[in-house]
Protein backbone atom coordinates (compact mmCIF):
# COMPACT_ATOMS: atom_id res chain seq x y z
CA UNK A 1 0.00 0.00 0.00
CA UNK A 2 1.51 3.33 -0.96
CA UNK A 3 2.05 5.78 1.81
CA UNK A 4 -0.18 8.46 2.37
CA UNK A 5 1.01 12.03 2.51
CA UNK A 6 0.92 12.41 6.41
CA UNK A 7 3.07 9.43 6.75
CA UNK A 8 5.50 10.48 4.24
CA UNK A 9 5.32 14.10 5.49
CA UNK A 10 5.65 12.08 8.92
CA UNK A 11 9.09 10.14 7.62
CA UNK A 12 10.92 12.95 6.15
CA UNK A 13 13.25 14.58 8.65
CA UNK A 14 12.61 17.51 9.95
CA UNK A 15 14.88 20.85 9.24
CA UNK A 16 17.24 22.11 11.24
CA UNK A 17 15.10 25.39 12.19
CA UNK A 18 12.12 23.24 12.62
CA UNK A 19 10.73 23.80 16.09
CA UNK A 20 7.98 21.73 17.98
CA UNK A 21 6.49 25.08 19.63
CA UNK A 22 6.26 26.91 16.19
CA UNK A 23 4.48 24.04 14.60
CA UNK A 24 2.15 24.15 17.24
CA UNK A 25 1.15 27.50 17.17
CA UNK A 26 0.79 27.24 13.39
CA UNK A 27 -1.59 24.91 13.88
CA UNK A 28 -2.80 27.38 16.60
CA UNK A 29 -3.30 30.08 14.32
CA UNK A 30 -4.59 27.73 11.30
CA UNK A 31 -7.59 26.67 13.62
CA UNK A 32 -8.00 29.97 14.88
CA UNK A 33 -8.53 31.11 10.72
CA UNK A 34 -11.04 28.20 10.04
CA UNK A 35 -13.33 29.06 12.89
CA UNK A 36 -12.93 32.54 12.25
CA UNK A 37 -14.59 31.58 8.90
CA UNK A 38 -12.33 33.58 7.18
CA UNK A 39 -10.95 31.30 4.11
CA UNK A 40 -12.55 30.91 0.85
CA UNK A 41 -13.32 26.72 0.71
CA UNK A 42 -10.46 26.01 -1.14
CA UNK A 43 -8.03 27.62 0.82
CA UNK A 44 -9.50 25.76 3.90
CA UNK A 45 -8.52 22.63 2.47
CA UNK A 46 -4.47 23.52 1.77
CA UNK A 47 -5.00 24.58 5.67
CA UNK A 48 -6.55 22.03 6.91
CA UNK A 49 -3.25 19.44 5.07
CA UNK A 50 -0.92 21.85 6.43
CA UNK A 51 -1.91 21.66 10.00
CA UNK A 52 -2.36 18.01 9.64
CA UNK A 53 1.02 17.87 8.12
CA UNK A 54 2.31 19.66 10.85
CA UNK A 55 0.65 17.68 13.62
CA UNK A 56 2.16 14.43 12.09
CA UNK A 57 5.58 16.11 12.09
CA UNK A 58 5.01 17.25 16.18
CA UNK A 59 3.82 13.63 16.45
CA UNK A 60 6.95 12.37 15.30
CA UNK A 61 9.00 14.39 17.51
CA UNK A 62 7.23 13.43 20.39
CA UNK A 63 7.72 9.57 19.44
CA UNK A 64 11.70 10.49 18.87
CA UNK A 65 12.10 11.47 22.11
CA UNK A 66 9.86 9.93 24.11
CA UNK A 67 12.21 6.67 22.28
CA UNK A 68 15.08 9.00 24.27
CA UNK A 69 13.94 9.04 27.25
CA UNK A 70 12.86 5.66 27.44
CA UNK A 71 16.58 4.37 26.85
CA UNK A 72 18.07 6.97 28.97
CA UNK A 73 16.00 5.99 32.31
CA UNK A 74 16.59 2.19 31.30
CA UNK A 75 20.32 2.89 31.51
CA UNK A 76 20.00 4.80 34.80
CA UNK A 77 17.81 2.19 36.09
CA UNK A 78 19.50 -0.55 38.20
CA UNK A 79 19.92 -4.11 37.44
CA UNK A 80 18.28 -6.30 39.41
Amino acid sequence: MPPTAQSRQAEQPMNLDWSYETAIAEVETIINRLEAGELPLAKIFEQFQTAVEALAQCETFLQEKQAQVDLLVQTLAPLD
